[in-house]
């Protein structure tokens, strides 16, 4: 055995100030919800219902209470507090929280002092670590053959609790001694603001699944996603699977009036990666498509990428943008970029009808449905082509039958509104609501005259 070695390992402190450096403190919060949401999806990935998240932020703690099933201690031994992903680790499927860096690199950033207790059903423990004491801990090691040496101890020690503390199957983790820049923000109202928005956003097909996310007792509403539909137009959409990853592509028309939300909207694993994108990333001034216009603030794209191993989805390690030179995304783009073409070729017509086009704007978003990002995913095209967009009609004659109408609109129980729909004969959503208009007002004995 060769003696003529030098050693390369990183020091403890060196390691924290590099893989904390690239995150915001608001990207490391959302890592930890995201092991949360993970748990979460383990427990039933299709209805969140009774699930909670809570978050307590302020200038002197951080804390993050759940009860999404926990981990057990063979979980944080052999993976959640290693500092990157052992290869012979187990899938966790559907997820895109990964037991690698990103609980530690978190809570590193964060504070000092920290706690990790864990209640799963397989066990019940606690970790506790002050960092800068974890940062100087060293252990004796013998090299080659006889000498002793002194090297960083990488690990931690946890303690076994033999009482049901926190009252269900969870984890709560809890900072303290906050770093400098991080006191300043949690004393900061805005930044608790746009921490809210974020979140609402990023994990909104979470909240709209039906788990309960609060931040200091305020509770956080996912924000809708929503493309139009009517009997005249339908979305672009297509969907396949390239090795291990699902993916559906879906192109359209949305509201007026939202130049920030005109662009496209990439879900990894349900996670928005990408929000209102306007970049070349997903295509926009890469020939033959042009870059982003005012003209063009109704499109709407939607792509979702589903995958039992993360590893395979497009993610940066942030989570918070593509990877470009993925394999999965470059055969992707050239299919979004035939979505734009066909959804722009309709929008570069509407200026061509002169000061009509923002009453034929807001024409289109008064006479159609909406359907939402998480119906989207799952729904039936069932009468649609795929890669294939159904413009609407660009008629002004509609625009002067139209002026003296106004839309109507409500919710109701999907399957009560099939069960009516059938009943009625209606063929459509919009056709039974002028059923049901009509009815209301002949039960009514309410008499009108159509001008």
């Amino acid at each position: 055995m060769s003696t003529n070695i030098i050693e390369g390992n990183p020091t403890k402190k060196f390691f924290i100030e590099m893989i904390t450096r690239d995150i915001s403190i608001e990207d490391a919060i959302i890592d930890l919800l995201d092991n949360s949401i993970d748990g979460a999806n383990k427990i039933s990935p299709d209805d969140y219902s009774n699930l909670f998240v809570e978050l307590t932020i302020n200038d002197t703690e951080f804390s993050i209470r759940d009860n999404c099933g926990g981990f057990s201690l063979e979980t944080a031994q052999k993976y959640a507090f290693r500092f990157g992903r052992p290869e012979e680790a187990p899938k966790v499927k559907n997820t895109v929280g990964r037991f690698g860096i990103g609980m530690k690199r978190s809570l590193f950033k964060i504070g000092k002092y920290f706690v990790v207790e864990s209640e799963s059903q397989q066990d019940h423990f606690k970790v506790e670590v002050n960092v800068d004491e974890w940062s100087k801990k060293t252990r004796q090691v013998v090299v080659n053959g006889n000498q002793n040496t002194t090297i960083d101890d990488w690990s931690f020690n946890y303690e076994i609790i033999n009482e049901d503390s926190l009252g269900y199957k969870g984890t709560y983790i809890h900072v303290t001694e906050l770093n400098n820049e991080v006191k300043d923000l949690f004393a900061d109202d805005s930044f608790l603001s746009d921490l809210v928005e974020s979140i609402q956003k990023l994990l909104n097909f979470s909240l709209l699944k039906g788990i309960t996310i609060t931040l200091n007792g305020r509770k956080l509403i996912g924000q809708k996603n929503e493309l139009l539909f009517s009997d005249s137009h339908n979305p672009y959409y297509a969907e396949g699977v390239l090795g291990d990853v699902k993916y559906r592509i879906i192109a359209g028309l949305g509201e007026i009036g939202e130049p920030k939300k005109s662009g496209w909207y990439v879900y990894c694993n349900n996670r928005l990666i990408l929000e209102a994108d306007t970049s070349n990333i997903t295509g926009w001034g890469v020939s033959p498509v042009p870059k982003w216009h005012i003209n063009y603030v109704m499109f709407r794209g939607l792509l979702f990428l589903d995958s039992e191993e993360t590893l395979n989805l497009p993610l940066t390690t942030t989570k918070k943008g593509i990877d470009a030179t993925s394999e999965v995304y470059k055969t992707l783009l050239p299919i979004m970029k035939h979505a734009m073409i066909s959804v722009l070729d309709f929008l570069k017509q509407i200026p061509q009808m002169g000061d009509k086009a923002n009453e034929y704007r807001q024409l289109l978003c008064d006479n159609s449905e909406r359907k939402t990002a998480i119906e989207l995913k799952e729904w039936k095209f069932i009468e649609h082509a795929e890669k294939k967009f159904d413009a609407p009609e660009l008629d002004l004659d509609i625009i002067s039958q139209k002026k003296e109408t106004v839309r109507i609109a409500f919710d109701a129980n999907k399957n009560t509104a099939n069960v009516a729909k059938i009943h009625s004969g209606a063929r459509s959503y919009k056709e039974l609501g002028g059923i049901v208009f009509d009815y209301y007002l002949q039960m009514e004995d309410i008499n009108y005259e159509e001008s």
